[in-house]
């Protein structure tokens, strides 16, 4: 079992739409921004490559307070697995790879972040 936090939030869906709408090359900038994230953190945990899959990801969200809908929120899992292929932690984030995603919702007004976890390497 691996597990890494992401300290804060990563942008939203409502954003990546606004975003894109104004500039594909900004769209395409917002989305590197969010993935370099992901990659800083699960190299500062020293996360190893997944070896056995599929594998089940559970995700844990806190949000420091209720403004962002949840379904905006959790799409930023897209940044988080791209992020772990840019850097091998996982080999694809297609079926054959992720067999089950968790997610959770939480609110911690003092440390938003955001808890991933490979819960079993089957």
């Amino acid at each position: 079992m691996q597990s890494f936090i992401i300290k804060g939030k990563l942008d939203g869906l409502n954003k990546v739409i606004n975003v894109n709408r104004s500039n594909v090359h900004a769209g395409n900038n917002l989305k590197k921004k969010n993935e370099g994230i992901v990659i800083y953190y699960a190299r500062l945990c020293g996360l190893k490559p997944i070896e056995k899959y599929p594998v089940k990801v559970k995700i844990n969200w806190y949000e420091p307070n209720r403004l962002r809908d949840w379904d905006n929120v959790m799409s930023a899992k897209k940044f988080i697995f791209d992020g772990l292929q840019k850097i091998a932690i996982l080999k694809g984030d297609g079926q054959k790879y992720i067999n089950q995603i968790e997610e959770y919702q939480h609110i911690d007004r003092e440390n938003p972040r955001i808890e991933v976890e490979f819960v079993n390497e089957v």
